[in-house]
């Protein structure tokens, strides 16, 4: 019988929970569970709630300010005891809980709830509960009545007290039978519930779904005694045996998953809770539990994981074949570079080489790295400089590296490197002019959300005027509008001795990678407009037009 079955009336439940997250959570699973459902933020206005609408089961936190659960209990119970109060709270003593207990709690629940479904059975375990325990009073209040009227209306002493033996003997054949129903619903049910005595270890009841999980016979269960951890699978044994051990020494309970082993070699997985069970002087005698076959949702997680490492090594592909073809576009500016007129084309070949060269470098870090969503900007610069360094072929450059590691999603790596390509190159071709030897300093830093990557060196210092917002060349425009993707701002500095450029951002201020951040110009002999910086082809075409550096 389910308490939700649409030809019945929809039963309504009361959630009193002062935490608005955890209230909100539980009142939508119980809506989309078809049950009608109100809500109190606290102990009075449940009470007044409860009062004026009443409802058919209370869902109550123990600890909330003002009146908290051991208040409200009573009072509910006291109102109307065919009323099932679950408590649901993050309470673990079992002082608490058998509190609860002796107060009225017809059941509990343990937060945070990480399996609603645990609720939805206790819910269902309680309506039918009260309904057998308001049916049965139903029955006492007409079987009463029958015997007073049927005695007020009886004159011969006689005959009204064989009337009365005869319909008390009806009512305990009636409760006998709802007695009969609820344990004919316990014992149907998929979960398997279980008693122990504690100082003897011998079970005391054990419902048989045992036989459907475990695929033994009740029977032997109930004579294995201690031997009975025989059925937990090798690995699993130890630890079930000091959890169970630890209700007896610390009365905690247990809620743990673990592996049984079936006689037909098979082998499935059990979500167990276990808790003790007191005597009148406070101490644990007994242990209860219910088992749940969890094997099912176990294989779906690790169905979940599978496919997860399946999309990880995908991505892994997707980015060696972006690289891969990053790198073919490498070569090709390499091949046109040969066969260059001048030494200013040839050039502005290996300028776009180089910047492709940055983008095929990050994607190479993220095939490489354990997380496919970010880049290690420490050890991607230190290759990136040391790379334009060795192409450097007018002056010997000595590299200072200042890179603590600093990971970086792809939207905010890739802008970077370009920026520090740009930045670089720029050093090598004009700070040691008339010189043999250089230094290029290179450092990055985050301080919290905030991300800054400087670049100095020790050359001649920038031409008097330097705006590197107007600046006529590609290179610097690629380096303004790249810091504009990053939403981040870009300083100058220049002395007697060398220059130095700093770019500040925010790591999530910048656009996704791909992301369209057009680039226009007014250099001589140049389109107005270069289209856009992309990942795709936009971004190469900018990369690979001509410029006058």
């Amino acid at each position: 019988m389910d308490p939700r079955q649409p030809a019945e009336r929809i039963p309504t439940i009361l959630v009193v929970d002062d935490d608005p997250v955890a209230r909100t959570a539980v009142c939508g699973y119980l809506r989309e569970a078809g049950y009608a459902v109100r809500e109190a933020g606290g102990g009075a206005d449940a009470l007044i709630l409860f009062g004026t609408r009443g409802a058919d089961a209370v869902l109550l936190d123990w600890r909330m300010p003002g009146k908290g659960g051991a208040e409200v209990l009573p009072r509910i119970a006291a109102q109307d005891p065919t009323v099932p109060v679950i408590v649901v709270s993050g309470i673990s003593e079992v002082r608490e809980l058998a509190r609860a207990l002796r107060l009225g709690a017809w059941d509990f629940v343990i937060k945070p709830i990480e399996d609603m479904a645990v609720l939805d059975r206790a819910l269902v375990r309680c309506l039918l509960r009260a309904e057998l325990l308001r049916e049965q009073g139903r029955r006492r209040e007409t079987l009463e009545d029958l015997v007073r009227r049927r005695t007020e209306d009886l004159e011969d002493a006689n005959r009204r007290l064989r009337r009365e033996i005869a319909e008390r003997r009806e009512f305990e054949r009636a409760l006998a039978e709802s007695e009969e129903r609820f344990r004919q619903l316990m014992e149907n049910t998929s979960e398997v519930f279980w008693v122990r005595d504690l100082a003897s270890g011998q079970l005391l009841y054990l419902s048989p779904a045992y036989e459907t999980v475990w695929g033994r016979p009740v029977q032997e269960a109930m004579r294995g005694g201690a031997t009975r951890l025989h059925t937990v699978h090798p690995d699993d044994r130890e630890g079930v045996a000091a959890a169970m051990a630890g209700i007896a020494t610390s009365a905690t309970p247990v809620d743990a998953e673990f592996r049984i082993m079936r006689p037909d070699g098979g082998v499935r997985w059990v979500h167990v809770r276990a808790f003790p069970v007191r005597d009148g002087e406070g101490n644990v005698y007994r242990v209860a539990g219910v088992a749940e076959d969890v094997t099912a949702r176990r294989t779906a997680e690790e169905g979940i994981r599978t496919s997860l490492r399946e999309k990880e090594i995908l991505l892994r592909e997707v980015h060696h074949r972006v690289k891969n073809n990053l790198q073919l576009i490498v070569s090709l500016l390499n091949l046109q570079a040969a066969y260059a007129d001048g030494a200013a084309d040839r050039e502005r070949f290996i300028e776009s080489r180089n910047r492709v060269a940055s983008m095929a470098l990050a994607h190479e870090e993220l095939y490489r790295a354990n997380d496919l969503a970010s880049v290690n900007i420490a050890d991607y610069v230190t290759r990136l400089a040391r790379k334009l360094v060795l192409s450097s072929v007018d002056a010997e450059v000595e590299l200072v590296l200042d890179l603590p590691p600093l990971f970086l999603p792809v939207s905010a790596a890739i802008p970077c490197g370009l920026i520090l390509n740009e930045l670089v190159t720029n050093a090598i071709k004009h700070a040691f002019a008339d010189r043999d030897a250089g230094r290029i300093a290179i450092a990055a830093r985050r301080d919290g959300r905030q991300v800054e990557v400087r670049v100095s060196d020790d050359g001649v210092g920038l031409p008097e005027g330097f705006d590197p917002a107007g600046g006529a060349t590609l290179g610097m425009q690629l380096v303004g509008s790249l810091v504009a993707q990053l939403g981040g701002r870009l300083e100058v500095a220049s002395g007697l001795v060398g220059a130095t450029f700093v770019v500040r951002f925010e790591e999530n201020e910048a656009e996704p990678y791909g992301a369209e951040t057009p680039v226009a110009t007014d250099a001589p002999g140049m389109p107005g407009a270069l289209g856009s910086l992309s990942g795709g082809a936009g971004l190469v075409g900018a990369f690979i037009a001509p410029d006058d550096e």
